[in-house]
């Protein structure tokens, strides 16, 4: 999250560390060729190779002579992208600027290894558990979001409505901070780099223009232009890779998937030789605070974390999952894409914490006094001041290195925008049915509206806006959103047609002829129907209460009025669809029939494992 921005230094004049002096870096601009040119080699090299391996011929032969494909046609009217292509587009879902930016901060601010913990048990026990029933349940009735939830019981629509309004307030705001991302990666190209000397100044001053923490009188201010435009930038690429089919947007995730994994190995081997590494990844690895395990605080920052992280409860993993393949083992996706997700950013933190290492040892070398831990407490700021500082100490692969980094931020927040943006679209075009309006006007139009949205963020107010809507509307509708689907799994979808629909799926593979049991199921069913909504309802009212009893941050009441006013609409949503859609029926096959014909199908595959229920 965003977070309240530091106080800015008054010394220096906005914009003057922009201009003075400064040249265009070779290094900076061959490493951003290279970043960009990484992602459609790895795509031209797997075509060459599926090409080399017999290309198309092949694989029409192989599903002619797959009986699975015969017996169940692929269903009509639906786009739907390969294995690898839902694979990657949910990495990049996953993955986000959070990953390397907001779960470093968390963890020097929550005791080091005592947040790793809860952030872990919050994956085990919420977020995979909830990421697993949404995957199942896109791909079973094949339909975004809301009409997912209508199919499963109407007075789910309300749910569902409620998800599409958050992603209303998340997406506007979320591309601002892909903006701050964009303003660092062009400053990167300059020589030398533009907050060298006061990278606090830089953030505050030229990049924010902000009122230094003082909210007396003040408004939203003026738009910041560098930060208008930088923002169009991002909505430009979205508008490009989204609006022509899912074919173009499957070659630009190769650049934004593959480019930060690379970009992030490359970080992490140069990081960890710098003066003063081992200290910061001591502070990371070794050090824990087991006190702040009983402080509700931090179990809400962990939970918050990896659900915003993960994104359950957004609706997005139901879209995408709806447009894959039937025949796709989702449970297997769903917990590779969870371990590479926290894999991300407990190895990211390492890169981050090596370079907060660094920067406490060269301060303490200049003859200041200051700790690792003081340093990785520079909140929100931690990307953008801190480790922006610690980029200028890489000699003279300064420019590379800062180019490197500051991709790696803008790459990740792309690739959950495009989730996002997919089931916004997928939204409109459920809804809308047939259509004669082409994709490309639709999306225009999306963007537009997006882009639009997104300006009050970039007004001199708009960092603080921006924390308090995240804290307000994800922060919140995420925990409930969650607890919700969990009440709708238990007691509409089921844990046993989520145990045949996952068979179904899965039968005939190599290593599932029967089809896959989602086991142990006594630890799924815990989880489902005790952890997962206890922990979420919990963690809910906690914050609900910590935030009537001191307002958010300090921010002022009119910053607060627009982020409770953001809730409540969100509360009244929710309900209100569930009320009006009461009486209505399901649409779902009745689970007798789904057990009967799963029976049928195994028997006629290997008569005599037919008899196993699901």
């Amino acid at each position: 999250r965003a977070g309240r921005p530091p106080a800015r230094a008054p010394l220096k004049r906005r914009g003057r560390l922009l201009h003075a002096g400064m040249a265009v870096s070779a290094s900076g601009v061959l490493t951003l060729a290279a970043v960009l040119l990484a992602g459609p080699l790895a795509w031209f090299l797997r075509a060459g190779a599926k090409r080399w391996r017999g290309g198309s011929g092949t694989a029409a032969a192989a599903v002619a002579s797959d009986p699975r494909q015969v017996a169940q046609p692929e269903p009509k009217g639906r786009d739907e992208v390969s294995g690898i292509d839902y694979l990657l587009g949910l990495l990049g879902y996953a993955i986000g600027i959070g990953n390397l930016w907001r779960f470093p901060y968390l963890v020097g601010k929550w005791g080091g290894g005592a947040f790793v913990l809860a952030y872990l048990v919050c994956l085990v026990f919420v977020a995979i558990p909830a990421y697993i029933i949404e995957m199942v349940m896109g791909q079973y009735t094949r339909k975004s979001t809301v009409e997912c939830f209508r199919m499963i019981h109407p007075r789910w629509v309300g749910l569902g409505w409620g998800q599409v309004v958050m992603l209303l307030f998340v997406i506007p705001y979320y591309n601002v901070l892909l903006a701050y991302a964009v303003i660092y990666v062009w400053g990167s190209l300059s020589d030398p780099l533009p907050w060298v000397g006061d990278s606090a100044s830089y953030w505050n001053n030229s990049v924010l223009n902000n009122y230094g923490g003082s909210y007396e009188g003040v408004g939203l201010g003026g738009i910041q232009w560098n930060l208008a435009l930088a923002l169009l930038v991002v909505w430009l690429i979205l508008f490009f890779s989204i609006a022509f089919g899912k074919e173009v947007l499957a070659k630009v995730t190769w650049v934004t998937v593959v480019g930060p994994v690379v970009m992030l190995l490359v970080l992490l081997v140069r990081a960890v030789m710098l003066d003063g590494a081992a200290d910061g990844i001591e502070f990371y690895i070794g050090k824990f605070d087991g006190a702040m395990l009983g402080d509700l605080d931090m179990w809400a920052a962990a939970c918050g974390q990896i659900l915003f992280s993960l994104s359950p409860g957004m609706g997005t993993a139901i879209t995408l999952s709806s447009y894959t393949r039937p025949k796709e083992d989702v449970v297997k996706t769903c917990l590779i894409v969870s371990v590479c997700n926290s894999a991300f950013s407990l190895v990211g933190g390492i890169a981050i914490f090596s370079i907060v290492g660094n920067i406490a040892h060269n301060i303490n070398e200049a003859g200041g006094a200051t700790t690792v831990a003081e340093q990785a407490r520079a909140g929100p700021g931690l990307a953008f001041i801190a480790i922006a500082r610690g980029m200028t100490t890489f000699g003279g692969g300064t420019n590379t290195m800062a180019v490197l980094f500051f991709m790696v931020l803008l790459t990740l927040g792309l690739d959950s925008t495009f989730a996002w943006l997919e089931t916004f679209v997928g939204y409109i075009e459920d809804a809308a049915g047939k259509t004669t309006v082409p994709r490309w006007q639709v999306v225009l139009s999306v963007c537009s509206y997006f882009f639009l949205a997104g300006l009050p963020y970039c007004t001199r107010m708009g960092n603080e806006l921006l924390d308090a809507m995240d804290h307000y509307v994800a922060g919140y509708f995420l925990l409930l959103g969650v607890a919700l689907e969990a009440v709708l799994f238990c007691c509409t979808f089921t844990w046993q047609r989520l145990a045949i629909a996952v068979r179904r799926a899965t039968h005939g593979g190599a290593s599932t002829p029967q089809g896959r049991q989602v086991r142990p199921e006594l630890f799924w069913r815990f989880c489902l129907g005790f952890s997962m909504p206890v922990m979420c309802l919990f963690l809910f009212f906690y914050i609900l209460s910590s935030d009537i009893s001191k307002a958010y941050e300090g921010y002022p009441d009119w910053v607060q009025a627009i982020g409770w006013s953001a809730l409540l609409l969100l509360l009244i949503i929710t309900p209100a669809g569930a009320v009006a859609n009461w009486k209505g029926e399901s649409s779902l096959v009745p689970i007798e029939e789904e057990a009967a014909a799963l029976k049928s199908t195994l028997a006629s595959q290997c008569p005599a494992a037919a008899a196993p229920e699901a």
